[in-house]
Order: C-alpha cells, then sequence, then structure tokens
C-alpha cells in the first residue's frame, strides 16, 4: 500500500515500475525556477517548498513564492486549484504576532546583515495595505475569502473557517501552531539571506 509503483511481468521479465518520483517529505527544498517569474508580476525564480505529509498518509504541497517588491505567497491547493496568499497572512494568523515578534523571528540575532533587514522591513510594509493587526482579524478575513471555495458548513463563522485552513492546509505534519510558526519563520529567511 505504500508503494507508488507497481510489479508486473511483462514478456516473461520481472519488472517493477515506479511511475511517481516525489520529494522527500516533510523536507524544505529551496528552488530557482524560471517559469515562477510568469506566475504574475514582481515574482521572482526563486521559491521555497515542502510536501508535509500527514500521518494519515495524505500530502499537502505548501510553496513560498518571493517576490521583487520584498513580499512573499505562500501557495497552496484544494481540489486540483491553486490559490496563494501573503505569508503576513499566515504568519498572524497562526499565533496573532506582532510585526516585532515576526521580525526578529526571521531576523535570528543577526542584525548585521543590513540586506535581509531591508528585505524584512518591505515583507511587513507591504502587509500594511491590508490593515490587519491581529490573528482574529486575519482568520475572519481568511475565513471570508475562502468560505465559498471550501464549501464548510454555513453555520462555522469567518474565524473557524480560517482556523480550519490554517489547521488543514499549511504545514499538515506539524499539530502545533507555535512551531508552524516558527518553521515558516526560519522558511521565510532561506532565500532573504
Amino acid at each position: 500500500p505504500e508503494e507508488f509503483g507497481g510489479y508486473f511481468i511483462i514478456n516473461g521479465n520481472e519488472r517493477l515500475i515506479r511511475y511517481l518520483i516525489l520529494p522527500r517529505r516533510n523536507h524544505v527544498i529551496a528552488l530557482s525556477r524560471p517559469s515562477f517569474v510568469n506566475r504574475g508580476p514582481s515574482y521572482t525564480p526563486y521559491a521555497v517548498q515542502i510536501r508535509c505529509v500527514r500521518p494519515d498518509q495524505t500530502a499537502v504541497t505548501n510553496t513560498l513564492h518571493y517576490l521583487s517588491n520584498g513580499s512573499a505567497m505562500f501557495r497552496f491547493s484544494w481540489r486540483k486549484q491553486e490559490y496563494v496568499v501573503p505569508i503576513m497572512l499566515i504568519l498572524k494568523a497562526l499565533v496573532s504576532a506582532s510585526d516585532m515578534e515576526i521580525f526578529e523571528g526571521i531576523m535570528m540575532q543577526d542584525y548585521d546583515n543590513t540586506f535581509l533587514t531591508d528585505r524584512v522591513e518591505l515583507l511587513l510594509r507591504s502587509f500594511k495595505m491590508y490593515s490587519l493587526y491581529t490573528g482574529d482579524q486575519c482568520l475572519n478575513y481568511m475565513g471570508d475569502k475562502f468560505r465559498v471555495v471550501l464549501g464548510l458548513p454555513e453555520d462555522w463563522n469567518n474565524q473557524a473557517v480560517g482556523a480550519w485552513i490554517i489547521n488543514k492546509l499549511v504545514l499538515v505534519h506539524i499539530g502545533d501552531v507555535r512551531e508552524k510558526f516558527r518553521m515558516l519563520l526560519s522558511v521565510t529567511r532561506i532565500p532573504l539571506s
């Protein structure tokens, strides 16, 4: 049941065929693909990707795309449709983190790196246009925007829908939201530094 290929006898010879080669589960991969530039304005060829596997062996691939304006977009799939949201929206929704907490988490005491400092400041400034400051506001915003797509019960409020997105589609191999937050901070730092 865990093998993705098959065992066949072809012309009297035994063949073992594996059709699908997958990235290693729960490991971050830094990518540089020129095709990422075609995703939209200000997208760069750089991204970080992780294939997260739940305990029931179902997988979700999360990708963090870096933009030339200093921002980053988090991509996930739901029912074969891809969606992107600003990484700051996910970070704030996870633990209701302040801008200072996010800044210090990405910097990791490396304040002499002025390039990284500038990138993180651009990341924080680019999210100000949403006027979302608390975790509850971010969860409500996500729930409002994704309610129609997810098909969840009508009696759920927007905050519950947003929390469902965080639990079911963002780094699903990690159960604790604080640990998800820490991992996203370190993943966000990879190409910036």
